[in-house]
């Protein structure tokens, strides 16, 4: 008679490895955003070529480069910040 090998058992597999969450610092603001104005209704820095608000017509400040802005008529669109 043939003796027959008891069956073995693999290994179990190695756990996985864990991988640590990390987070990326918040970027800080540089000083030519912190410093731009009239800012918009949600606090955005205006840009050149955005519609502005009528009652900015006429003023003037500083886009999120730190460049001077006039908010002007357009006759197209009503208002846009120009440099």
């Amino acid at each position: 008679m043939r003796s027959i090998a008891p069956a073995t058992k693999a290994a179990p597999a190695p756990p996985a490895p864990t991988r640590s969450r990390t987070t990326a610092p918040a970027a800080q603001p540089t000083k030519a955003s912190t410093d731009c104005y009239p800012r918009s209704n949600a606090g955005n820095c205006y840009k050149a070529g955005q519609i502005c608000r009528k009652a900015d017509i006429g003023t003037s400040g500083r886009d999120a480069n730190g460049r001077a802005i006039q908010c002007r008529r357009d006759d197209s669109v009503g208002q846009r910040w120009g440099y």
